[in-house]
């Protein structure tokens, strides 16, 4: 995946898609490894803590180049003009 300066024409490859594969699939084993092994038993939230990390770590792959791109809008400058205005630009 790459992406791409509108303002100066600037590309650079990317690897933030392999980190969110890896928290959207780690989400959803840790969630069920915490609650099969009673991790947060005892704090009474045991149940929605579990379900939101499945769910969560299912909605970050289902929307993988969304959260790239969001990553990438709210924290990355270009490093030739300084601008955050990029585009998500798919690998073929």
């Amino acid at each position: 995946m790459k992406i791409w300066c509108k303002s100066c024409g600037h590309s650079e490859t990317t690897n933030k898609d392999f980190w969110v594969k890896l928290i959207g699939v780690a989400a959803p084993i840790g969630g069920f490894w915490a609650w099969v092994t009673f991790f947060f038993a005892g704090t009474g939230l045991a149940l929605p803590i579990c379900i939101a990390m499945v769910v969560c770590g299912v909605g970050m792959l289902a929307y993988k180049d969304k959260v790239v791109k969001w990553i990438t809008d709210k924290g990355y400058n270009c490093p030739k003009c300084g601008k955050k205005d990029w585009e998500l630009l798919q690998d073929d």
